[in-house]
């Protein structure tokens, strides 16, 4: 039996070092035979939250995130982000009316939306000071 594999990253939150955490992302995904399909929908929602950090919780002036990633094989990829940006849990957004015609439709939540679509796990914990968001996501292959 295989042990899970983890990716540890200490990140300044900002939006400008984003790149360059999914290029390393992209490749320790590949070395551990993480399905591409799991790989670039995870990534997907990783860059919402962490897009998020960056902009809305340290407000473009950066600050501390961490992220830890784990792939359980044959397919299932989780991930712990713990910032100390203000509390906001993102779980309690109102959904996203999808279905409302574009001028209709509130600003923002969209992509919260969507990271809760994809998800299979998406918990919120505020810890002392820190922001914790887990999520994860199995692919079923066909």
């Amino acid at each position: 039996m295989n042990h899970p594999a983890e990716l540890q990253c200490t990140l300044s939150g900002t939006v400008a070092e984003l790149p360059a955490f999914f290029e390393r992302l992209e490749g320790w995904a590949e070395e551990h035979g993480v399905p591409v399909p799991l790989a670039s929908s995870f990534g997907l929602m990783l860059d919402e939250l962490l897009t998020n950090v960056a902009t809305h919780g340290y407000a473009g002036q950066g600050g501390p995130v961490s992220v830890k990633v784990v792939f359980d094989e044959p397919a299932t990829l989780s991930a712990v982000l713990r910032d100390q940006a203000p509390p906001f849990d993102p779980t309690t957004l109102v959904a996203a009316d999808v279905e409302a015609a574009l001028e209709d439709r509130h600003v923002g939540g969209l992509g919260v939306h969507f990271v809760k679509k994809l998800a299979e796990r998406f918990v919120y914990r505020r810890d002392g000071a820190v922001n914790e968001v887990s999520i994860s996501r199995t692919w079923a292959t066909p």
